[in-house]
Order: structure tokens, then C-alpha cells, then sequence
């Protein structure tokens, strides 16, 4: 018979069997090329968002983007941010890359987080549909965990605060976001 202990054990397991389901090991592939990131490319791509509020279309290079997101962590966060860089790769037809680095010691195995999806306008709101992120080895294609992470980053996204999008396009190593009302 079975007693309280192994039906918990049991439990456990099943939860984490169901919790992993969709992931396998490796890493997610991003391009080869280098995406630079500076201060100054960070003040391009303010300025070029800036410009977009009044013209209604941004347009932003990828070290624009890449250097301006890691810039706006670092000055909006205090000095225990685990998030060294953040860097964006863009592909034609709306592909998107992402590699999150975080400072050593963060993760045990590695201080990487990779993505790849693509980037689209739902409802008014930039949403992304991440297909695939790996994190120290694991690689989530599917399931809950990938559920967990679009749901989380699409929340933020849904802040009204990012105002109304009307159309998101990629090009090879840009990104143009046209605004509306």
C-alpha cells in the first residue's frame, strides 16, 4: 500500500514531467553577426523614438534597439540588476532574436537566455510569439514554460503606456513601428 510520502513523490513527478513537456536540450540559434552596443547608439534610438511620437513611424537599427534597451534597464533599475545586455537580432518577414545576457553568477550553468519568434501588432499592442527560448541548456519549444514567458513579456507590452501600434515590420537588421491614435 501506498503511503502519503510516495503518493506526493508521484505527484511531483507528474507535475514536472507535464511542467517540461515541449522542452529539450540545447540552445536556440542566433545569427552570427555582431550587434554593437554603446551609449551613443542607445541616444540614436531614443531620439528615433522620440521622432517617431511626432511623425507617427519609428524606425530602429538593431544596435539602436539592442544598445537603447539595455541602457533604459541599467538607468531604470538599481545596482543589483542581473541583466548585463540585452541584444536584438531582426529578420525579414517580422523574425526576431533575442540573446538577455545576465552578470556572472545569476544562472549556475550559463549567463545567457536566447529567443527566437516573431513580432506583430494584436489588438493595438506589439506582442511577440516566441517559438523558441533556451536558458542553460534547456530548450523550451512548447508547453507551459514557453506559455509562461509570451504571457509575461506580452502583458508588459500591453501597458497602455506604450501607446497604439498599427503595423510592426522587420527588415534585415531593422525594425519600423508605425503609430496611431
Amino acid at each position: 500500500m501506498l503511503n502519503r510520502r510516495t503518493w506526493f513523490v508521484a505527484l511531483v513527478a507528474v507535475l514536472l514531467m507535464g511542467l517540461l513537456a515541449g522542452c529539450s536540450m540545447g540552445g536556440a540559434a542566433t545569427p552570427d553577426r555582431e550587434v554593437p552596443i554603446s551609449v551613443d547608439a542607445a541616444l540614436e534610438g531614443q531620439n528615433a523614438g522620440l521622432m517617431g511620437l511626432m511623425s507617427g513611424q519609428v524606425t530602429w537599427t538593431e544596435s539602436q534597439l539592442s544598445s537603447f534597451l539595455t541602457e533604459l534597464l541599467k538607468q531604470n533599475s538599481g545596482p543589483n540588476m542581473p541583466i548585463d545586455s540585452i541584444t536584438v537580432w531582426l529578420m525579414p518577414d517580422n523574425q526576431i532574436h533575442l540573446a538577455i545576457t545576465f552578470a556572472d553568477g545569476v544562472f549556475l550553468g550559463g549567463n545567457t537566455v536566447e529567443a527566437a519568434g516573431t513580432v506583430a501588432v494584436v489588438d493595438g499592442k506589439v506582442q511577440l510569439n516566441l517559438s523558441e527560448v533556451a536558458a542553460n541548456g534547456l530548450v523550451a519549444t512548447s508547453g507551459p514554460i514557453l506559455d509562461y514567458v509570451n504571457g509575461t513579456i506580452n502583458s508588459v507590452l500591453a501597458s497602455p503606456s506604450f501607446g497604439v501600434a498599427a503595423s510592426v515590420t522587420t527588415g534585415d537588421g531593422d525594425i519600423t513601428i508605425s503609430i496611431g491614435g
